[in-house]
Order: structure tokens, then sequence, then C-alpha cells
């Protein structure tokens, strides 16, 4: 990743932006540290928890921990750094053309929609080409838009309160944070810039999976949205605290409807590769529905023995679902990919059968192929209506009684 230009990229950006953040903030930290401290332990925690259940959103395994920060980074450094002197200057615009009064009714509303959603999704771009495996579809663009936005939210609550700090007065530093932790995160959080961004980023990941005319379109509606829904959070239009709910639902919901429609076209193509690899053979009939749950593949590994049997099932798991998402699309995508995972597929298998036979007794010389030694049980197949290993088999724990995809 290092050698590809995006990661210089990536890292100049961050650290501009966090450079341009500290100039713009330096002042206030200097004056008012207990506030600035309060804000930093207030709002960590919370970055952390965000980053947690974003990256679990995932319906069939979480996104790698590496690709999410790098996503938060570009939103909470490189995007927040450098909406902020864009900003400033488009409502410069607006103020000269329009007038002042203007400007401060709507210049945030028509200023931050563009600047920050733009330079929001630029980091999903940027991750795409600096890893083109982690952005294959929609479901993969709203992830990494959403952490990306994620990171924007956090780095501006915590310029809200030294904002609110000075508002006050600067007397009581320990209480902005609160009131600012209050409403912007308890009360705000629900429909901010995660949102918003991970509507963007949904049509995104469209096109980087795979380009053409109509995931073109699909992108230029998907972003042309998410800044529709940031010009209403920042308008004048339904003012006052009491209303924030009944604005900010739409933006909600769109991010939900969003969410909902990639990851019902991630399940099909996911069922339809994994029906496929399974007429191939490079699947036992039933995997595919261990593989699609995270729940029922920790019942499977509580089930083999530890050390080397269950190291083995994990990276026989790990080069299965790489084999399904391979078809997936991506900027780079590899023609020999699948060939390689399923000779490492049949590798992992055979020495997986290996492991939990376990070693030959003394004097029994050599089983007959396909029989397991005296005293183990064989390696089991999963049948299509069966439970995995260690599962229960009341029907609730079937796939199609209960889905326990969000676990």
């Amino acid at each position: 990743m290092t050698r590809r230009p995006a990661f210089w990229l990536w890292a100049v950006m961050c650290l501009l932006g966090l450079w341009i953040a500290l100039g713009a903030m330096e002042a206030q930290i200097g004056e008012f540290p207990a506030g600035a401290l309060t804000g930093l332990v207030l709002l960590t925690p919370v970055l952390a928890a965000g980053v947690w259940a974003l990256r679990r959103l995932h319906p069939v395994r979480p996104r790698p921990l590496g690709y999410a920060l790098i996503a938060v980074a570009w939103g909470g450094l490189a995007a927040f750094g450098t909406a902020l002197p864009a900003n400033a200057a488009f409502q410069a615009i607006i103020a000269k053309t329009a007038g002042p009064e203007f400007n401060a009714d709507w210049g945030a509303s028509i200023a931050a929609p563009v600047d920050e959603e733009l330079l929001k999704l630029a980091g999903v771009a940027v991750l795409a080409l600096m890893a083109p495996r982690a952005v294959r579809g929609p479901l993969d663009g709203w992830g990494y838009g959403a952490l990306a936005g994620f990171g924007f939210q956090i780095a501006e609550n915590f310029l809200y309160v030294l904002n609110t700090i000075v508002l006050t007065g600067g007397t009581q530093d320990a209480n902005a944070a609160f009131f600012t932790f209050g409403g912007r995160v308890i009360g705000g959080a629900w429909w901010s810039h995660w949102a918003m961004t991970a509507v963007g980023g949904a049509g995104l990941g469209c096109l980087l999976g795979r380009a053409s005319r109509g995931t073109a379109a699909l992108a230029c509606a998907s972003v042309v949205l998410a800044m529709a829904l940031h010009a209403w959070w920042d308008s004048p239009l339904l003012p006052g605290a009491a209303l924030l709910p009944v604005k900010g639902l739409p933006i909600l919901l769109a991010a939900v409807v969003a969410y909902r429609l990639a990851r019902r076209h991630y399940l099909a193509r996911f069922r339809r590769a994994a029906r496929e690899e399974t007429a191939r053979g490079v699947l036992v009939p039933g995997e595919d529905r261990v593989l699609a749950f995270r729940k029922w593949r920790r019942k499977e590994r509580w089930d083999v023995p530890g050390g080397e049997p269950r190291r083995l099932l994990s990276r026989l798991r790990t080069a299965e679902l790489d084999l399904l998402e391979d078809g997936f699309g991506g900027l780079e995508p590899d023609p020999r990919a699948a060939d390689r995972l399923r000779a490492e597929i049949a590798v992992l298998r055979r020495r997986l059968e290996a492991a939990r036979a376990g070693p030959v007794p003394p004097g029994t010389g050599t089983a007959p192929p396909g029989t397991a030694p005296p005293g183990t049980a064989p390696p089991r197949a999963v049948s299509p209506d069966a439970a995995p290993p260690g599962s229960a088999r009341p029907d609730a724990a079937r796939p199609d009684a209960a889905r326990p995809d969000s676990a």
C-alpha cells in the first residue's frame, strides 16, 4: 500500500488538514485547556464506539480495521482541516455577491454541502486507489463513506466545544463541553455527517466497483442527494432544538434506505457466488449458510479443538470469503485470484481434516483412505438443512427462521 501514490496523497492531506485545523484552534486550546481536555475525553470513547459500530454493520464480516481507520483519519483530518478555509472562501464569495444578510442566513447551507461532501467522499476514492480490494460495491462505499463522515463529525464536534466556550464568555469551560456533547452527540449524532456521506458513498461505491454509464449516473445522483440533505440540515428552516428530530429524520431515513438496498445487493451477489462455488465442488454443501453469518462461524470455531485445527479453520473460512467476494468488482480485478484462492482452499481443507483426525495410534497401521482413526470422529460435512457444528438444531437457529447476520 505504501508504494502507491494514493497512500502518500492520503498522508500529505491528513498532515495538511491537521496543520490547518490546529492553526485555527490553537489559540482557543491554549486559552481554555480544561474545556479542550474535557471535550477530548468525552469525544474519544464516542469515536471508538462509532468506528466499532460502523465496522460491524457489514452483514458477513467486519470491515478491516486498517481501512476503517484510513477513512476516519481522512474525514477527521484531511477533509475537516481543508474544509475550514474552503468554507470561509466560499461564504466570502456569497457575501459579496448576495449580501451579508443572505450569507448569514443561507451561506452555510450553500457552501458547506458542496465543500464538505466532496472532501469527505474523496476519502472513499483515495482508499479505493490505495487498496483496490477495499471498495467493490455500494455496501463498501456506504460503509467507508459513513466512517469518513463520522471522523469529520467528531472533529467538528471538538471545534464546537471550543466555540461554545467562547460564546459563553470563557467562564465555564467544562460545562460548555458537556453542553456541546449533549446537544451534538446525544441529540444530533443520529443524522449528522456520517449519514449524509454514507448516502453519497453508496453511489460512489457502485461506480468504483463497476464503472458504467448507469453507475456513473447513480453516483452523481447520490452525491447530489447527500449535498441536498446537508443543505437541508444547515438551512434556517425549522429552527429550534425542539424541531431537530423532525429536521434530522429525513437524513437518517435516507441513510437507512441506502444501507438496506446496498446490503440486499451484496447478499444477492454473495449467495449467487456461493451457489456457483458449491456447484464447482470448492465449497461443501451447506457451507454457504455458515459463511453468511458471523454468529454461526463463531459457534463453529468453538466446536473445533484449539490450536492448529482452529487456526486452520479460521484461515479456510477467510479464504472462502475472499473467493466469494473476488468477483464483486473493484478498480484492479485480478483474473488469477479466483484460481489461486480455490487451490488454497483445497490445501487448507486437507490440512484441517488431517489436524482434526489427529495422529494415528501406534500399532494400528495406516487407516484406509476416507476412514478416521479409531477413537476419533471423522470430519463432518455440513448438510444444507443442518446447523453448523456446535450450534443448536431448533428451527430458531435456522437462517430461514432467524437471521443473526447483524450480530
